[in-house]
């Protein structure tokens, strides 16, 4: 407990709580406050820039690889503004894209070391909280506001957007020892996120698992007390299975994970099917540079407005052409496959890789380039531990830093 109060305490654990506060601000907008939260928090994460840009970074070159990938996208976007279709939700999308600059220049000024201790501590703060959240709506019978677009509250995050997170919370606290609270506190999360009833959500984390196990495979180490616990869990599923799965299924529409039923019957897969078609027919049509920024929503419904086509490749071709499918694609395929070789080695790059993989799963089902700074956060994130871990090793960290 003092090593916890100690870390959450520290100057670094604020650095990395208002990056990632500002990066998911527009999921907490329901709380009262007298100022936009993407603008206080942005301004926090600018005094912290002001105090930590007397010490440059040098990082290692391919950390620069990524960030200069990432970046080329940005910047494709912001010149296609020159022949853009839109005007409405491209100043909408020019917008996110200032926000997802900076979501990537801040963790380069920001961090001068490894910051996975204090990211583990707040993301078992973010899940408490989601936690408590979650039980007060649940028990309250005020649940169904994520189902009934009749009770839905203003700046209340969706059900998918809060079933993500839960994804992330639970894939993070694989880093810490299976005690009981952990157990526990993990049982809570999938709970919470069977009851939302968010397919992708779901799916992707059981996607993700498997590859977090696959490649973890040889560090997968069975004590007495793991197998005692998993002896005791086989045991109360025997005498408890209905009670338990009669609890958990209780409020959740189980037709929703037939994807076979939902393939042709479930209106939001249908209508997903319907966007990406439209989507590749307006690349088809367009294919060398796309019609500009915010076009997607002419596209797709003929009208200046915000629309997308739920999947980033689809998005980056239709609006820049193949030269920006190809560099999306090219940001996530050096990121997947430069770094396979490392996570192996080190089960916190590996936890923090497969949370990059869970939300890239995400952005191809859900996603749009309005709030690719939530996957692009997990990316830096990850470049900066890995980063400052490869230095350690191999140099000492005082050489890699320059006084301006």
């Amino acid at each position: 407990m003092k090593d916890f109060f100690s870390t959450v305490f520290s100057f670094n654990f604020f650095k990395v709580f208002v990056y990632f506060t500002f990066v998911f601000s527009g999921s907490i907008k329901w709380i009262p406050f007298p100022i936009d939260f993407t603008l206080f928090f942005g301004a926090l994460c600018a005094a912290v820039l002001f105090f930590e840009i007397k010490t440059i970074t040098i990082f290692r070159k391919e950390v620069y690889n990524q960030i200069l990938l990432i970046l080329s996208l940005i910047v494709f976007f912001a010149l296609s503004n020159f022949y853009t279709i839109s005007y409405v939700y491209s100043d909408k999308k020019n917008e996110a894209m200032l926000l997802n600059f900076f979501t990537v220049i801040y963790p380069l000024l920001a961090f001068k070391d490894v910051i996975f201790k204090e990211l583990q501590k707040l993301m078992y703060l973010v899940g408490i909280f989601a936690v408590c959240m979650l039980a007060y709506v649940y028990f309250t019978t005020t649940f169904i506001i994520f189902f009934d677009e009749t009770r839905y509250i203003e700046n209340v995050p969706t059900y998918l957007t809060i079933g993500i997170m839960l994804s992330a919370c639970f894939i993070f606290s694989l880093s810490s020892k299976p005690t009981i609270a952990v157990i526990i506190y993990r049982l809570i999360l999938l709970f919470f996120l069977l009851q939302l009833g968010g397919r992708g959500p779901i799916f992707n984390l059981i996607l993700s698992l498997c590859i977090y196990y696959v490649l973890n495979l040889k560090n997968i180490k069975f004590n007495y007390k793991v197998v005692l616990m998993f002896m005791a869990g086989i045991f109360v599923m025997i005498f408890y299975l209905d009670t338990i799965i009669g609890f958990i299924i209780e409020n959740v529409n189980i037709d929703r994970f037939n994807m076979v039923k939902a393939s042709s019957e479930d209106v939001s897969v249908l209508y997903r099917v319907i966007v990406m078609e439209k989507g590749l027919q307006t690349f088809y049509e367009h294919p060398f540079m796309g019609l500009g920024i915010g076009s997607s929503g002419i596209s797709l419904t003929g009208v200046d407005q915000v629309e997308f086509p739920h999947n980033l490749i689809i998005e980056s071709l239709m609006e820049l052409g193949i030269l920006g499918g190809i560099l999306y694609l090219s940001i996530y395929i050096y990121f997947f496959v430069y770094h396979l070789k490392y996570i192996r080695k080190d089960k916190r790059l590996l936890i923090m890789y497969i949370i990059a993989l869970l939300f890239f799963l995400e952005d191809m089902k859900s996603g749009s380039f309005d709030g690719w700074r939530i996957s692009l956060f997990w990316i830096c994130i990850y470049i900066i531990e890995y980063n400052f871990k490869m230095n350690n090793k191999n140099t000492p960290p005082k050489q890699y830093l320059t006084k301006v």
